[in-house]
């Protein structure tokens, strides 16, 4: 999924990865000898702890470099539990925009595709239409509880009339899903 993801979005998520070991180094030595992660990992957070300047900043970078490689779940969700961080939840809401983005590029590419290739679109299939599609597969393998027939209907709807209705209806059914899988997660 890294090889679609733009260069502009790389720059938001590992500003994303900057800000967690900002908030991560903000935490006493106690809180970061207990971080669910690696003893490099807590004692370069800790490192950062105590510079000023530059320095700080590079060592930050060069923590959430090492980051990168791994999954940050769980520190998240540390911090939530510790600082009620928001963080968690704008790492969310970009990754939800990102696969809204994919389906709504692909959506529209192949309707154009289609629309050259014969000329109309048949109203009645619009659901196999995107039979295939990479970008529902994507959606599907990391919420799996979502509406697949609603979703692939809003997207040809964006792609027939790049209405933005329903791109934020789209971005609306992705977040339900993302609730309910929670909410499932947490309950069982």
């Amino acid at each position: 999924m890294n090889s679609q993801l733009s260069k502009s979005e790389k720059k938001r998520r590992a500003k994303g990865l900057e800000q967690l070991v900002i908030e991560l180094a903000a935490l006493t030595q106690v809180e970061i000898d207990v971080l669910p992660c690696d003893q490099e990992i807590r004692n370069e957070i800790a490192a950062a702890r105590d510079l000023k300047g530059g320095t700080r900043k590079r060592q930050i970078k060069y923590t959430a470099k090492l980051l990168r490689d791994i999954p940050v779940e769980e520190l998240y969700d540390f911090l939530a539990s510790r600082k009620g961080s928001m963080l968690k939840e704008k790492r969310e809401f970009h990754e939800l925009e990102h696969l809204r983005n994919l389906l709504i590029d692909e959506a529209v590419q192949r309707y154009e595709e289609r629309k050259h290739s014969n000329g109309f679109i048949s109203e009645n299939e619009p659901v196999k239409f995107l039979d295939g599609c990479e970008a529902i597969e994507i959606i599907i393998a990391q919420l799996p509880d979502v509406d697949q027939t609603l979703l692939k209907n809003t997207a040809i709807q964006f792609a027939r009339t790049h209405n933005r209705k329903f791109r934020r209806e789209l971005f609306r059914i992705l977040k339900a899903a993302l609730e309910k899988s929670q909410f499932l997660q947490n309950s069982g």
